[in-house]
């Protein structure tokens, strides 16, 4: 059986705790960039008004080390846009299945709807995505009957600049801080499985984690 262990690496040889963050941060930023790759989206979980737990599947469109943030866009009329006003605590999941390389992370979750950031993000999205924003009803509210929720005009196109402009009250970013960040990947000669913890002064604290 072939290993997936990368070249010129072994379990007698593992990488360095430094080097795990830095790759799972290029990881991520080439999710956002790549539609294709494992970590382009994303599961989210959250603490729903009743208290039970909400997870969802988005597109991650942002991952800055220096900031210790992912973001993702959503509708500004979501239900999940109150859970983060209300408890911002969140957990995020990515998987790339090719490579058998989890993250898992907790941080809390700022909504950004009218500034610069939300402003910056809109301004770099597709007009295929902006379609979205179109949507005539809110996102989870119950319909009579069987709707894709667009405008008729634009079931079979994309809205040209002006007229996407419209969704732009409807678009929201969400940026999530990361306080934890769990790298496992799993290989046929030994999983491989670390963690990263940032306190309020924003240090860093490394270990290895038994996978």
């Amino acid at each position: 059986m072939e290993s997936d262990t990368p070249s010129g690496t072994t379990q007698n040889d593992p990488p360095e705790l430094d080097s795990l963050l830095e790759t799972a941060w290029q990881a991520a930023q080439t999710g956002v960039r790549e539609s294709r790759h494992g970590w382009h989206q994303a599961t989210i979980a959250s603490n729903g008004p009743d208290g039970m737990p909400e997870v969802r599947t988005v597109v991650l469109r942002s991952a800055d080390p220096e900031t210790r943030s992912m973001g993702f866009h959503t509708d500004a009329r979501s239900g999940k846009i109150e859970h983060f006003e209300t408890d911002g605590r969140v957990g995020l999941l990515l998987y790339d299945r090719a490579l058998r390389i989890q993250l898992r992370a907790r941080g809390r979750a700022t909504v950004h709807r009218n500034d610069p950031l939300a402003d910056a993000a809109w301004a770099g999205s597709s007009l295929s995505s902006r379609r979205c924003y179109l949507a005539p009803h809110a996102p989870s509210k119950v319909l009579p009957v069987f709707s894709p929720n667009l405008p008729e005009d634009l079931l079979h196109h994309i809205p040209d600049e002006a007229t996407s402009e419209a969704g732009r009250e409807h678009f929201a970013l969400v940026r999530c801080r990361l306080e934890m960040l769990e790298w496992l990947h799993l290989r046929h000669d030994g999983h491989v499985r670390a963690r990263f913890q940032w306190d309020e002064a924003g240090a860093c604290t490394a270990c290895w984690l038994a996978p």
